[in-house]
């Protein structure tokens, strides 16, 4: 039986939109300079059914003349918004929850703001702590609440009598549900979609990663700079990858148990972290040494087979024999124990051997045992979350006053900045008010210049592709979903008010940057956070757990895969955070600095040792023991001579002593 056209058009060009039509060359490029960007999860369909929402009731209100009526655009917007994806039942509860929570807060807000600042101040600060608190529950738990509380910030600022708070809750209300039938009842989605792409990328960008070391080993045009950044982008963007495609599979479980969920899409990210080890064992021997004509080629098969698998996972139902010519052309690299590339070669056999059991429809039963439980949802609220809470409605009652002191026109804006930019952490907070401001400005300059120069009826055709957009690209780049989200709103609100133009986007670009500056102050100033550590304590960290890894992969008796591969996990996310504030400290303008090279030097360093622990441990044999010797006798004097273990902060010297104890290694 065939199935509809149209789903399947838009499903494949999807596909291709996610895998094709953003080069890795750029994506690369964009990874080294810290700009994250999935262009897998741009979400075609959910994107036209926002616009389809949105623009549909801007259309009947801009023919009905009611200007009130985008209360319920933006109701449909943030509906389509909060939509988690996934399976019905979580969809269908996630839209509900809003849905009343939302018209509730505009209802209440909005009459208690018509009642003066007493009242409105204390009901905003109640309902934002409240918001804050929700963080608790979980990701999807974190959407409502970040959305009623945006929701709140914007009712305040429409003042009503009961009676005119019981209308504007009707406008949300009827957004709201109208939303809700589009997400449901029009163009179905695969619920696994964004779980599928998210573990299809892993595969791809692990072949990327293997072409592209095998160019340019060949060419041998990279200085030690050029070279370490290499390879730390792209080790730090896919074990990132391999995190977040993890905790997406949790997320989507995390209401209901599901077989494909903890079955096959969780296998998928067990095997395309399996892969990852030989992957680094291929670049380090790739960096290491000029590679003979037998290994490029078997590294060559390894990429053409993981684009094939990555291909094969982002379709709805994989097809196992797909996979079966690519693994016997692996297992004929050469023998299991031969040299390092048969290893690899037979490495990653295995993995997709088990990922095409995976696939196989009889393995759905085992699957279903095999889920494990989950663990019930804490009810009280940890500190951390109070403390955001309480931070939080702080913040958004200081912008409020700012905004009323200094008479702003559309001060919720300011308020929304606050709502989206404070996160528990301040070391995220930094880059989401960056992103915010960024995103606000150039967003904010494009809709005024649309709004000067365009007429009427185009601006209100504009709606549509600006919503779908927007939703579109919410988990592909936050910078690039706020700009589109700015020419939205400033446009909306350009259809429903008597100021145009400048004035309105101006004015949100403005509000934008207060409410950034309010949250990032709030972040560092009220109840802050234990002082996170320092560069130096990061790099130190990640040099312990380095060491930790490299001296397992080297023991006489080798580690079993659970042992080295919780060791090789915690040494690459030790390694990822003192990478990722090494890259912000160079921002500081201090790149020259003589600690910070050292910095670089020691990651760097931590980076080939992490390879030659790979190829160390996919060596093992009879014959390499007395080989490992050295390695063993040379890792146990570094352990003992390196001041991993301090009360005190690290000075220079001692970085320069760690550095010079790991380069004695002669990687």
């Amino acid at each position: 039986m065939k199935t509809s056209s149209l789903p399947r058009r838009i499903s494949r060009f999807a596909l291709q939109l996610a895998g094709g039509m953003m080069p890795p060359a750029l994506t690369h490029w964009l990874g080294v300079r810290d700009i994250s960007i999935t262009p897998e999860q741009i979400g075609v369909r959910e994107g036209l059914r926002a616009g389809v929402a949105v623009g549909s009731i801007m259309l009947l209100a801009w023919y009905l003349n009611i200007p009130i009526m985008a209360w319920s655009a933006f109701a449909a917007f943030w509906t389509c918004l909060v939509d988690p994806g996934g399976l019905i039942r979580l969809r269908l509860a996630t839209l509900l929850k809003f849905g009343a929570s939302g018209t509730l807060i505009t209802g209440l807000l909005s009459v208690a703001s018509g009642y003066g600042l007493a009242p409105v101040f204390i009901a905003l600060g109640l309902c934002i702590f409240l918001c804050g608190l929700a963080r608790q529950r979980g990701p999807v738990a974190t959407q409502i609440s970040v959305l009623a509380a945006i929701v709140a910030v914007v009712a305040v600022c429409y003042p009503q009598t009961p009676l005119g708070g019981a209308h504007l809750a009707g406008m949300f209300v009827g957004g709201s549900v109208w939303a809700a039938l589009i997400c449901i009842l029009a163009w179905p989605v695969d619920p696994y979609v964004p779980q599928r792409q998210a573990c299809a990328a892993i595969f791809r960008e692990q072949a990327n990663m293997i072409s592209r070391l095998l160019l340019i080993a060949e060419q041998n045009v990279l200085g030690h700079d050029a070279l370490y950044h290499e390879i730390s982008s792209y080790r730090r963007d896919i074990r990132n990858r391999i995190e977040q495609a993890r905790k997406r599979v949790e997320m989507l479980s995390a209401d209901t148990l599901s077989s494909r969920a903890h079955g096959t899409l969780l296998r998928t990210v067990e095997a395309g972290d399996r892969i990852f080890v030989a992957a680094m064992g291929l670049e380090h021997a790739a960096f290491t040494a000029p590679l003979p004509p037998i290994a490029r080629r078997t590294a060559g098969l390894i990429a053409a087979t993981l684009r094939r698998a990555a291909r094969e996972i982002a379709t709805p139902e994989p097809r196992p024999e797909c996979l079966a010519r690519q693994i016997r052309f692996l297992r004929t690299a050469g023998p299991r124990d031969g040299d390092l590339f048969a290893r690899c070669a037979h490495l990653c056999a295995d993995a997709l051997t088990d990922l095409q059991q995976a696939w196989q429809p009889a393995a759905e039963a085992n699957q279903i045992a095999a889920t494990p439980s989950l663990p019930k949802e804490h009810i009280w609220p940890t500190a951390i979350f109070v403390r955001h809470a309480a931070r939080l409605s702080v913040a958004v009652l200081t912008a409020y006053a700012i905004a009323l002191g200094l008479d702003l026109p559309y001060a919720y804006w300011a308020m929304m900045a606050v709502v989206v930019v404070i996160q528990p952490s301040v070391n995220v907070t930094l880059p989401r008010a960056l992103e915010r401001v960024a995103g606000s400005v150039a967003g904010g300059l494009l809709a005024a210049i649309m709004g000067v120069t365009l007429p009427i009826p185009v601006i209100l055709l504009l709606i549509f592709p600006l919503a779908a957009v927007t939703i579109a690209l919410r988990s592909v780049n936050y910078t690039l979903c706020v700009m589109f989200m700015t020419q939205l709103f400033v446009l909306v609100t350009d259809l429903v008010s008597t100021t145009h133009g400048w004035d309105v986007a101006l004015s949100r670009a403005a509000n934008n940057t207060i409410g950034s500056l309010v949250g990032l102050a709030a972040c560092v100033l009220l109840w802050p956070e234990a002082k996170a550590p320092t560069l130096a304590e990061q790099i130190m960290a990640a040099v312990a757990s380095n060491l930790r890894y490299a001296t397992l992969a080297a023991r006489e008796e080798k580690a079993s895969w659970h042992e080295i591969e919780h060791a090789r996990r915690e040494a690459g996310t030790f390694s990822t955070r003192a990478e990722i504030l090494y890259q912000q400290v160079r921002l500081e303008g201090l790149r020259r600095s003589d600690h910070l090279r050292t910095c670089g030097d020691i990651l760097f360093m931590l980076r080939r040792l992490a390879g030659a622990a790979n190829v160390w441990w996919l060596e093992y044999n009879d014959a390499s023991l007395s080989l490992r010797t050295k390695e063993r006798d040379a890792l146990s004097t570094v352990g003992r001579a390196a001041p991993l273990v301090k009360k005190t902060g690290f000075s220079d010297a001692d970085l320069r002593e760690t550095l010079s104890l790991l380069t004695a290694l002669k990687l």
